[in-house]
């Protein structure tokens, strides 16, 4: 289960920023996740659940928004919509992808009191 040292990760991140800026309570998080980033949404929630406890995050609303997957075609250089790791260019037919979204974790927002 990744999504346990990732949502530590960024619940440290979010503990941190909240110090940097005097922050005492954050009440909601915004998460952007990749569709092709393989995370379990409702494991990173059960994580960051866990994480949080016990610091100025703690019962912060968590909003996990995807974000689509994309690429371009290595051989033809189409841009390509991406739903799994198996596709192929819609033009060529080349699996020679480079994947330019859909494969991270960004924290997009912080709301605070």
């Amino acid at each position: 289960m990744h999504e346990l040292s990732m949502s530590i990760k960024t619940v440290d991140i979010v503990v941190e920023q909240a110090k940097l800026h005097h922050v005492s309570k954050v009440t909601g998080l915004t998460l952007s996740i990749g569709a092709l980033s393989c995370i379990e949404p409702d494991a990173l929630r059960t994580g960051i659940e866990f994480a949080s406890r016990d610091t100025v995050a703690e019962g912060a609303r968590l909003m996990i928004e995807t974000i689509a997957a994309s690429g371009t075609c290595l051989d033809c250089g189409t841009h390509v919509d991406i739903r799994s790791h198996m596709d192929a260019c819609t033009k060529c037919q080349s699996y020679n992808l480079r994947i330019e979204t859909g494969e991270e974790l960004q924290i997009k927002n912080i709301e605070v009191e």
